[in-house]
């Protein structure tokens, strides 16, 4: 492929708009919950798009919910987002506000900081929005958060201070009391149950590669026989075959071998 960068390159969080294919029910569900500031867990098996689901509402959010939206992004495995100082400031700063929290201050003097600022952000006439991406990693860590964070997020979430998307492999109900946590924070959230793709999301996607990866008409059939309607099998179906159509040998037998290969992989833990 020389220098060319393979467009099927996502094995993560689909980032970009062309990119990411399919899921306009599940997105029509989740700004239909945030256009009144209700809360959205987003709940499904690991490697079925959760992440890019909820990446793409939140780039899509002051489109969908006007400019007023103001909205945040957190991935909770990064290490950053590992402490209650560094996860409140990343809020902070992805919904344009300076957080003043006391120096030195206890965790409920931080949280009572945040909370005012998120109802001062609400008071101005915006729509503060914050998207937790993996919510396991914030309830593994019940000695950094404890009960403290996710009571004060349900009384900003109740009042109709702030809205919540959140992404989790199981409910987040079951999530929060594995972890021994105590608060019903879970109670706010509507959920959208993500599975594969429908069979027109997966035709949709086999047309979609063709165009973009300068694919044969008959290539749809292989993309559809491999990836069958999982997006990540898709992603990973439509990576080796533009491998090989750019490297100028085509061989579907080998080709379904490498990716299946590269599926189990992905799919193990």
């Amino acid at each position: 492929m020389g220098m060319a960068r393979n467009p099927f390159h996502w094995r993560g969080t689909v980032t970009d708009l062309e990119g990411f294919v399919g899921r306009e029910r599940e997105l029509a569900s989740i700004f239909a919950r945030l256009q009144s500031l209700g809360c959205v867990s987003i709940v499904g098996e690991r490697r079925i798009g959760k992440s890019s689901l909820a990446y793409q509402s939140y780039e899509r959010s002051p489109k969908m919910l006007g400019s007023d939206c103001a909205s945040a992004f957190i991935d909770l495995l990064s290490s950053r987002h590992h402490t209650l100082d560094g996860l409140l400031g990343s809020i902070a700063e992805g919904l344009g506000v300076a957080l003043a929290a006391p120096a030195g201050g206890s965790a409920a003097e931080k949280l009572a900081a945040f909370e005012g600022r998120v109802r001062a952000l609400r008071k101005s006439g915006k729509l503060p929005v914050v998207f937790l991406d993996e919510f396991e990693g914030l309830a593994s860590r019940v000695e950094q958060f404890g009960d403290g964070l996710l009571e004060s997020w349900r009384s900003l979430g109740n009042d109709g201070q702030m809205a919540f998307v959140a992404t989790s492999a199981r409910p987040m109900e079951e999530v929060t009391k594995q972890s021994e946590l105590t608060s019903s924070f879970y109670n706010i959230f509507g959920q959208v149950k993500l599975g594969e793709f429908t069979e027109l999301e997966a035709r949709q996607f086999a047309r979609h590669a063709v165009k973009v990866g300068g694919f044969e008409l008959t290539d749809e059939a292989f993309l559809l026989r491999v990836g069958k309607q999982h997006p990540l099998r898709l992603q990973v179906a439509a990576w080796h075959l533009c491998e090989a159509r750019h490297g100028g040998s085509v061989d579907y037998g080998r080709l379904a071998d490498q990716a299946e290969d590269e599926i189990a992989g992905m799919m193990k833990g």
